[in-house]
């Protein structure tokens, strides 16, 4: 977007600030380092596959779970955009390996489902838009480095920065948010990312005896 309302560019200057703290994280870093295993780097898509099937679940609560015309068909655009990309992770890394169940990586993803359970509208499109479409895409950037020529990788990157400016539009539009509350969510929502996130690569390390 080319012009905001003052309240949502702070949202979108605070939510830059949460995505800068994210490129920084363990997984981002691992991702990019070239000096990473090529082994360390295949067991991320291992540990990613459980967070990508609850992802699946999220946008599929979300959709659900939301009552408001204009943002129902929103949520269903969403789901229908993303759905399978589950499936196409699965098939870009045929290793027949699957990822052992994780507390953390699991409370992260019950985390998110609650919220676009029980939240209000507007609220849902930051979590879905802002939160989980940006960290898909920061996540995407380097992934397309470590797996050159990955289809999941590639479709993210084409995908997520639309579902990203869907949010943005929205939130223009429709202005009955608090900015404090969107910025709290926020916060609370890249932490959960940071966590999940951290855990995937402590796993991909750990399960190849890779130093951190």
């Amino acid at each position: 977007m080319t012009t905001m309302p003052a309240p949502l560019r702070e949202v979108a200057h605070r939510n830059q600030q949460h995505v800068r703290a994210y490129r920084c994280s363990d997984l981002i870093l691992l991702l990019e380092n070239p000096a990473t295993p090529a082994a360390t780097k295949d067991a991320v898509l291992t540990h990613l596959a459980p967070w990508s099937e609850a992802f699946q679940r999220m946008i599929s609560v979300r959709a659900a779970f939301e009552t408001d015309p204009e943002l129902k068909e929103l949520a269903l655009q969403h789901r229908q955009e993303e759905l399978g990309h589950n499936d196409i992770l699965a098939d870009s890394h045929p290793t027949g390996r699957t990822a052992d169940w994780d507390p953390v990586v699991e409370a992260g993803a019950a985390w998110f489902v609650e919220q676009f359970r029980t939240l209000p509208g507007l609220h849902r499109v930051v979590l879905a838009h802002l939160v989980l479409e940006a960290g898909s895409l920061t996540f995407s950037n380097a992934g397309s480095l470590a797996f050159p020529g990955n289809p999941y990788f590639a479709l993210h990157d084409e995908a997520d920065q639309e579902h990203i400016e869907m949010g943005y539009r929205l939130l223009a539009e429709r202005q009955e948010w608090q900015l404090d509350e969107v910025t709290e969510l926020l916060d609370r929502a890249w932490q959960i990312i940071i966590m999940v996130s951290d855990r995937i690569a402590e796993l991909a390390r750990r399960d190849t005896s890779a130093p951190a």
